[in-house]
C-alpha cells in the first residue's frame, strides 16, 4: 500500500466556465493554440493525437455555448488557404493561458505535441459505407494514406470553407426546393469556389426493433410514446428528421413547437448510422433515422422514407491534386459500381462522377 501512495501524482486541471457549465478545458485550449501555430484544425488535431471529429465537436460545442465563432478561413481558405483564430478565439486562448499561469505558475502548453504528416487524401463529411469502399479501392491506386472524419454534412461543408479537406461527403436536403446538395453551394457562398461531384443514392428510413407503421412512428414520437436516438446537429439525417417531425407537428398541433419538449431522447445525439442502429438494437432507444444498410447490419425493422442523393463537395483548388483525381476516377469505376450495388439500400446514379458548379 505504501508503495502505491508514493507513486501517486497530482495534476491541476483548469477549466473556464459560464454559469457553472464547463466551456473551455485543456483540450480545447490546446486545439486553439495549435490552430494558431499550424493554421489548420486537421494539423492541430494530429499534433495533439486526437481524431479530427473530436476536435471539430469540441470547437462546435464551445462556439454554441459562447455564441461566437472561434475559427475562420484564412484568405484563400476555400482552395486550401487554411484556418486561423478569430479575435474571439484569440481572446479565449489568452484568458485560458492567463488562468493557467495564475493557478500553476507555468506557461500553458499542451502536454504532448507530436510530429505529424498530412494525409494524401482528406475526407470530411457524412458517415457512409460507400466512402469506406472508395477508401479501400484507392489503395489499389497507390493512395494509402486516407483520412476519414465523420463530422456530418454541414461539418463537411464548413471544412471546405475553412480549407481543411480535399473532399466532403454531403446529403443535405433543401425543403424549399426539394433538392439535395446543389442549393447549398449558394447558401454557403461557394459558387465559383467548389464543385459538386455526383455520387450515388441510398435509402433512408426509420429503424425499430418491432414492426411499426410510418404514421405510428410519427404519432407515438410526438406523444412521447417512443424514445428517439437523434443524429448530431449539422448532419444530413438530422436535417431530414427535423423537417419530417416539424411538418407532422404543425399538422398535429396547428402551431410551431419545440421538438425537444415533446420527443423523448431528442437531446441524445450520435455521429453515425451504425450508432443509431446500435442504440435501437440495444434498447437504448425505440426508433431512429438511418440508412437501410445499417438496419440490415443489426437485424432491425426498416420503414423506408426516401432515396437520397449522396454527393461530394470538392474545392476547385483541389481538383488537380493527384489523390482527388484518383478519388473521382475510382468513383466512376466499374469496380466501385459493382461493390456499391451489393450493399443493401444503395444504387448507382447514372450521372455518378459528373460535376456541377456555378
Amino acid at each position: 500500500m505504501g508503495r502505491m501512495v508514493r507513486e501517486l501524482t497530482a495534476k491541476v486541471s483548469i477549466t473556464l466556465q459560464i454559469d457553472g457549465r464547463d466551456v473551455v478545458d485543456e483540450v480545447l485550449a490546446g486545439l486553439l493554440l495549435c490552430i494558431k501555430r499550424y493554421g489548420s484544425i486537421l494539423s492541430a488535431s494530429k499534433s495533439l493525437g486526437i481524431p479530427y471529429s473530436k476536435a471539430w465537436e469540441a470547437l462546435s460545442k464551445a462556439e454554441r455555448a459562447l455564441g461566437v465563432k472561434l475559427v475562420r478561413s484564412r484568405r484563400g481558405g476555400g482552395a486550401g488557404g487554411g484556418t486561423q483564430l478569430t479575435q474571439e478565439g484569440e481572446r479565449i486562448l489568452e484568458e485560458y493561458a492567463d488562468a493557467f499561469r495564475r493557478f500553476t505558475g507555468r506557461e500553458f502548453t499542451p502536454e504532448r505535441i507530436a510530429s505529424f504528416t498530412v494525409p494524401e487524401l482528406v475526407y470530411m463529411g457524412s458517415h457512409d459505407p460507400g466512402v469506406e469502399l472508395l477508401a479501400g479501392l484507392l489503395k489499389e491506386k497507390g493512395i494509402n494514406d486516407v483520412e476519414l472524419s465523420w463530422v456530418g454534412s454541414a461539418g463537411g461543408v464548413a471544412a471546405v470553407m475553412l480549407g481543411e479537406t480535399d473532399v466532403a461527403g454531403i446529403h443535405l436536403f433543401d425543403p424549399e426546393s426539394g433538392m439535395y446538395n446543389v442549393p447549398y453551394l449558394k447558401k454557403y457562398w461557394l459558387e465559383g469556389k467548389a464543385v459538386i461531384v455526383r455520387g450515388y443514392e441510398r435509402e433512408i428510413g426509420w429503424v425499430s426493433r418491432q414492426e411499426l407503421r410510418p404514421d405510428e412512428v410519427l404519432g407515438r414520437l410526438l406523444n412521447s410514446g417512443l424514445k428517439l436516438i437523434n443524429r448530431q446537429a449539422g448532419s444530413g439525417s438530422r436535417v431530414i428528421l427535423e423537417h419530417i417531425l416539424r411538418e407532422e407537428a404543425k399538422r398535429k398541433f396547428r402551431q410551431e413547437i419545440r421538438l425537444e419538449n415533446v420527443i423523448k431522447g431528442f437531446d441524445k445525439e450520435v455521429a453515425t448510422h451504425v450508432e443509431v442502429a446500435k442504440a435501437v438494437a440495444s434498447g437504448e432507444a425505440d426508433v431512429g433515422l438511418c440508412i437501410k444498410w445499417a438496419a440490415v447490419q443489426y437485424g432491425l425493422n426498416f420503414i423506408p422514407i426516401k432515396w437520397e442523393r449522396f454527393d461530394f463537395l470538392v474545392p476547385r483548388g483541389k481538383l488537380g491534386k493527384r489523390s482527388v483525381k484518383a478519388f473521382i476516377d475510382t468513383l466512376r469505376s466499374r469496380d466501385f459500381r459493382d461493390a456499391l450495388s451489393r450493399l443493401p439500400g444503395f444504387r448507382v446514379s447514372a450521372d455518378v462522377g459528373s460535376s456541377i458548379s456555378y
